[in-house]
C-alpha cells in the first residue's frame, strides 16, 4: 500500500509507450457494448420496418410449403433472406464496436504470446472467484437491477396494457408488441450508455493511476534514456544540425567569403566600430561550402579565393576572432573588398 502511495508522478512518454506495446490501454467494455447496441438500435431506426416485412415473408413462405416441394430449395432461399435481414445490424455492431475501440485506445498491434495460466482450469477460478471478479460481478449485478428498474418504471404502463392484446386482431398484437419492445430496447439503451461513458471514465483514471510513478523510477528512466548510445547519438545529430542551421543565418551578415576554392569556405565579419578583429561566422567543407557560397551570392558577398589562408582560418571555431599572426592576410582581403566592391563597413 505503502509503495502505491508513493507513486505521485505522472506516466512519461516512455513508459505510456511501454505499456502500449503490452496491449495495455485505457477501455471501456461497457462503452465497446453500448456502441455495437448502438448501431443496433440505428439500423432498427431506419431498417425495422423493412427488415420486419422481409421475415413476414420468409415464415410466409414457410406456411405456404406444399406437399412435394423442394425443402432443401427453400432452406436456402430462406438462409439467403436471413443474412440480408441480419447483415445490416452484424455489419453496424462490428463497425461502432471497432470504431469505440479505435477511439479509446487506437490500434494496437500486440505480439501473440502463449500464456498456459489463460487455459488452466484452476486459474480461471481463481479470477472469477477473486476480489476483482467479485467485484465486476457486484458491479454487474447492480447494474442489471438498476437498469430493470429503470426499464419497468418506463413501461409500467405498457406493461398493463398486454392482456388487453388478446382482444385484438394479430397485426396489430405484432405492432403494438413491437413497439413495447422498441421501447424497452431505447429505455435499456439509454441507461447503459449513461453507465458505459461514467464506466470509460473510472477506467481512463485506474489506467492513469496504475501508470504513475515514483520519484526514483522516473529519475531511473531519465538517466537510462541519457545514457541510450541511440539517443546520444540522435541528440548530438539534432543539435549539429541546429547549429549548422544558425550558423548559415549568419553567413547574409559576412563581410567577405574566402575559399580555397572547391572544398573550403570561411566566412569573416568585421565591423571596425564594434569589433577588435575579423570574426569567423561560417565555414564548411564540401557540401557546406557550396552551401555557404550559394548564400553569399545570392546577398551579394563578396567570394575571394585564397587556399593556404582558407586552409589556416578553417582550423578554428565558428565564432573565433581571427589570430594575430593572420592579421595581415586577412587585412589584405578586406583591403580588395573595400576597393573591389567599395562595401561601408
Amino acid at each position: 500500500m505503502a509503495d502505491r502511495q508513493d507513486n505521485t508522478e505522472k506516466a512519461t512518454g516512455r513508459k505510456r509507450q511501454q505499456a502500449r506495446e503490452k496491449g495495455q490501454v485505457a477501455r471501456s467494455r461497457d462503452l465497446v457494448t453500448m456502441a455495437s447496441t448502438g448501431g443496433i438500435v440505428l439500423v432498427l431506426t431506419f431498417w425495422g420496418g423493412s427488415a420486419l416485412a422481409h421475415l413476414s415473408g420468409v415464415m410466409r413462405g414457410f406456411l405456404s410449403l406444399r406437399y412435394g416441394t423442394d425443402i432443401s430449395t427453400v432452406m436456402r432461399a430462406a438462409g439467403m433472406e436471413t443474412v440480408f435481414i441480419l447483415s445490416p445490424f452484424l455489419l453496424a455492431a462490428a463497425g461502432l464496436a471497432i470504431a469505440a475501440n479505435l477511439v479509446q485506445g487506437g490500434l494496437v498491434i500486440k505480439p501473440f504470446e502463449l500464456q498456459p495460466s489463460r487455459v488452466n482450469p484452476f486459474e480461471g477460478a481463481k479470477r472469477i472467484f477473486s476480489a476483482t471478479g467479485t467485484v465486476e460481478l457486484l458491479k454487474n449485478l447492480v447494474k442489471l437491477s438498476v437498469g430493470a428498474y429503470v426499464a419497468y418504471i418506463v413501461l409500467r404502463k405498457d406493461i398493463f396494457l398486454l392482456p388487453s392484446l388478446l382482444q385484438l386482431a394479430v397485426p396489430e398484437i405484432v405492432r403494438v408488441s413491437l413497439s413495447i419492445l422498441f421501447k424497452a430496447f431505447l429505455t435499456g439503451f439509454g441507461f447503459f450508455f449513461v453507465i458505459a461513458v461514467l464506466d470509460h471514465l473510472v477506467e481512463r483514471w485506474r489506467f492513469e493511476k496504475s501508470l504513475k510513478m515514483t520519484k526514483a523510477e522516473v529519475k531511473d528512466e531519465f538517466k537510462e534514456v541519457e545514457g541510450n548510445p541511440l539517443v546520444k547519438s540522435r541528440i548530438r545529430s539534432l543539435m549539429k544540425e541546429m547549429a549548422r542551421k544558425r550558423m548559415m543565418k549568419e553567413v547574409p551578415k559576412a563581410t567577405v567569403v574566402i575559399t580555397n576554392p572547391v572544398h573550403l569556405a570561411v566566412a569573416l565579419r568585421y565591423d571596425d566600430k564594434s569589433m577588435s578583429a575579423p570574426r569567423i561566422v561560417a565555414k564548411g567543407a564540401d557540401r557546406m561550402s557550396e552551401k555557404i557560397k550559394e548564400i553569399a551570392r545570392s546577398h551579394g558577398i563578396p567570394i575571394i579565393e585564397n587556399k593556404p589562408l582558407a586552409r589556416s582560418l578553417y582550423k578554428f571555431d565558428v565564432g573565433a576572432y581571427v589570430p594575430e599572426e593572420l592579421y595581415r592576410a586577412v587585412a589584405n582581403i578586406l583591403a580588395q573588398v573595400f576597393s573591389r566592391f567599395r562595401r561601408v563597413m
